[in-house]
């Protein structure tokens, strides 16, 4: 059975995330994606919300019952601590070993592969979906063979998704501004009933 592993801070989720994994899922034919919010990831900085709050909105975003394919997983948020990849698939391995694994990631994050953790073992290991989405620039064949894709593990898909970030979300909620279009109307409220993200980075 196959497996999109989508990891992330996911400070808050959005209607970019979802879009992904849903396009994602359906052109590889994979069987779900499982939604895994990191703890603390290495290459950012510390998240606004708690573990336990990101993954409390993406089980909303991913619906209650969960939306057929999409799951989210608390493997990185009970692990705590820094969030590496190659530790968190390790684990995933460890306890579904029926499954066939392949890690998702948007092409910003794939451009940054050769900082992270463990990054030759996972260039030698894994099997890799790479979406460019809407907004940032696309990574083309030639760009993933020289960041050390293997061709043979590698897909390259576009998708069509919302152009949005994390910290569009963010700084709208902090102006007080509406979050329709970006979030889940689950997610809005969710966050609303919180009180999440009333502040900018720079003001707190």
């Amino acid at each position: 059975m196959a497996i999109l592993v989508f990891g992330g801070t996911f400070d808050p989720v959005h209607n970019g995330h979802l879009a992904i994994a849903r396009q994602a899922r359906v052109a590889t034919g994979a069987e779900a994606v499982w939604f895994v919010p990191a703890a603390l990831a290495p290459l950012r900085d510390p998240p606004w919300a708690t573990p336990e709050e990101r993954f409390e909105l993406l089980q909303a975003a991913c619906g209650a019952p969960a939306e057929e394919g999409l799951a989210v997983l608390d493997t990185a948020v009970r692990r705590g601590g820094v969030s590496y990849t190659a530790d968190v698939m390790d684990a995933l391995r460890a306890q579904f070993p029926e499954f066939e694994l392949t890690v998702l990631l948007g092409a910003d994050a794939a451009r940054t592969i050769m900082r992270w953790h463990r990054a030759e073992d996972l260039l030698s290991t894994e099997r890799f979906v790479i979406a460019n989405r809407t907004g940032p620039p696309s990574l083309d064949p030639a760009e993933v063979s020289r960041l050390g894709y293997p061709a043979a593990r590698t897909t390259l898909l576009s998708v069509d998704s919302p152009d949005i970030s994390a910290s569009d979300v963010r700084d709208r909620r902090a102006r007080g501004e509406s979050l329709d279009g970006l979030v889940p109307v689950v997610v809005a409220a969710l966050i609303a009933a919180k009180g999440m993200y009333r502040q900018n980075r720079d003001d707190a």
